[in-house]
């Protein structure tokens, strides 16, 4: 599976997330759009306090082995849809 890249949020947040309002949605790996929406729902339970530190960390690691580069981690932890 390619990494998560700008160019994969740029989509995601076009549509907020839906990806069957993507026009491109047949060019799309679904496995790697889920995984941006694991993501985004994780980092709202982190936010809302609703998760603990230890789980906090593995996101983050999560982040970092999925996301091309940090600042595509700084951007998905900057997204509210």
């Amino acid at each position: 599976m390619k990494p998560i890249d700008h160019e994969l949020l740029d989509r995601y947040e076009a549509v907020k997330g839906d990806l069957e309002r993507s026009p491109d949605r047949n060019a799309i790996d679904p496995r790697l759009w889920e995984t941006v929406d694991e993501i985004l729902l994780d980092l709202h339970m982190i936010n809302h306090g609703y998760t603990t530190d230890g789980y906090a960390r593995f996101v983050e690691r999560r982040m970092q082995e999925v996301c091309a580069d940090a600042s595509v981690v700084e951007r998905m932890k900057a997204i509210r849809l």
